[in-house]
């Protein structure tokens, strides 16, 4: 099949899982449409026609991808269209997230071409993979973006594709959130910047200093977003 359109669909809230989510798709074609369902989730269904390919990356939070992108998932909708999956982790395991992504997007009538799973600094314990992904690390995304191109190139029919097997548990792993979450200190200026931009709206706009312990993430976006460096974990 003949690539004429890609479409990249990621959560990334410190903006690493976009990086590498954007490098397997510049692989794959120069017509690229950009999907940040970060912090706005898809409000409109989105069709995919003959000659698409879906990029889809996720973060793994907890073993799993992060349950606030279900929404924007549900809303992508394949006819046996090929896509690639990957997940960023943060260098201990991804435990059920492939998997999960994997049967997420099977369930929309996509055909997963090829999957992969890459190492990332961790968000929340910063100086764990602080250098990753690294050149090395980009060198196997490229790798792996042109062998699953020249498998997409080589197929006209994805419907008979086997399923591609991939690690993981079911049921899934359950999420259990770490007791560790960004804070405020005496430098924030209340420009309500973190609470616009955080993807489960944890963070008060009325009072930024304020999170939402039994929302949070953990994600590290409000840090990453605070322009006078008032957020870091407790």
């Amino acid at each position: 099949m003949e690539i004429k359109r890609v479409y990249k669909v990621y959560f990334s809230a410190t903006y690493t899982t976009r990086k590498i989510v954007s490098a397997i798709s510049n692989e794959l074609c120069d017509n690229v449409v950009d999907c940040d369902i970060t912090s706005v989730p898809f409000s409109d269904m989105i069709e995919m026609e003959r000659g698409d390919v879906l990029v889809i990356g996720m973060p793994v939070y907890g073993g799993r991808i992060p349950e606030c992108t279900l929404q924007s998932i549900a809303k992508i909708k394949g006819n046996n269209t090929p896509a690639i999956i990957t997940c960023v982790y943060g260098n201990r395991d991804y435990d059920d997230a492939l998997l999960e992504l994997r049967n997420e997007v099977k369930a929309r009538g996509f055909n997963v071409v090829s999957a992969s799973t890459f190492i990332a600094r961790h968000s929340i314990f910063t100086q764990i993979a602080k250098d990753r992904p690294n050149t090395n690390d980009f060198l196997e995304i490229s790798l792996f973006a042109k062998q699953s191109k020249e498998m997409i190139e080589t197929l006209e029919d994805f419907s008979k594709l086997q399923q591609i097997p991939v690690k993981g548990n079911m049921p899934y792993k359950v999420f259990n959130q770490l007791p560790i979450y960004p804070r405020s200190d005496g430098k924030c200026v209340a420009c309500g910047n973190c609470a616009s931009k955080c993807p489960v709206g944890a963070i008060s706009t009325d009072n930024p200093q304020v999170t939402d312990e039994l929302k949070c993430l953990a994600c590290g976006r409000c840090i990453i977003e605070c322009a006078v460096g008032a957020r870091d974990f407790s």
